[in-house]
């Protein structure tokens, strides 16, 4: 993936390619329809090409054109007192980014913006758009982005280098790292889970059920021996993820 990338690519978002970025290419369209929306600024980590931002006070909004398989301009807006958890959007239109930043420019809340425009979301996977859940969280994830659970770094890139393990839901938490079945409660945990040693590696646990015991399948791996061994060991028939909660499977007793 190219998240922090210079580059951007001119046949998904041909409007980028000026010498200003995505905060230039944001003001020209709001201009040519009579609005304002203030200085832009670059997002730290990102190339002003594919990311922007309009800072009031504590309050911040900030779009992100990182999507190179899909044209997507991904919204994060922060509430007045900082709190990250405000709004996420998803769109295609610069068009509508720019409308809905001139609103936000005026003053309009965040649950103004919320009533009026039904893209935006409490939530940043609520916001991915449909069949996209899945890659969201992989692109929030390796973009280091601090409204979503990071786990390793290392880790997580490691994990996503593996083509196979990509339809897969990353779920890190309290060091571990989960690969899941679904995107939402109640999540459906297949893959075996790789869990941090006390010197820095890693163990890759096959994790057990009522009838089986749990299993170490890997220990003291590195990031990318672990990452391996996971894509070794995915269960036939397993994957892609599905959006939304693990379905609850009909009695066959």
């Amino acid at each position: 993936m190219k998240e922090r990338s210079s580059e951007v690519s001119t046949d998904l978002y041909p409007e980028l390619a000026v010498p200003g970025g995505l905060g230039e290419a944001l003001a020209r369209e709001a201009a040519r329809r009579g609005r304002a929306v203030g200085p832009m600024e670059p997002v730290e980590g990102f190339a002003p090409a594919v990311a922007a931002c309009r800072v009031r006070g504590k309050a911040r909004f900030a779009v992100y054109a990182t999507n190179d398989d899909e044209r997507e301009f991904r919204i994060e807006i922060s509430a007045d007192s900082g709190w990250l958890w405000g709004a996420f959007g998803s769109t295609d239109s610069l068009a509508v980014v720019a409308a809905i930043l001139h609103e936000w420019c005026e003053g309009a809340s965040i649950g103004q913006l919320r009533r009026e425009w039904t893209l935006l979301a409490d939530d940043p996977l609520k916001a991915a758009p449909p069949g996209r859940v899945v890659s969201t969280a992989w692109r929030l994830t390796l973009e280091r982005s601090r409204v979503i659970r990071l786990g390793d770094a290392e880790l997580a890139e490691a994990l996503y280098a593996q083509p196979a393990l990509r339809v897969f839901f990353p779920w890190p938490s309290h060091g571990q790292f989960s690969l899941l079945s679904s995107t939402a409660a109640p999540f459906h945990e297949e893959l075996p889970r790789v869990i941090p040693t006390i010197d820095g590696l890693w163990d890759v646990v096959a994790e057990g059920s009522a009838q089986t015991p749990s299993r170490v399948l890997g220990a003291r791996l590195s990031a990318g021996e672990a990452a391996a061994l996971v894509a070794a060991n995915i269960p036939a028939g397993s994957g892609p993820a599905v959006e939304g909660g693990w379905p609850e499977r009909e009695s066959t007793a």
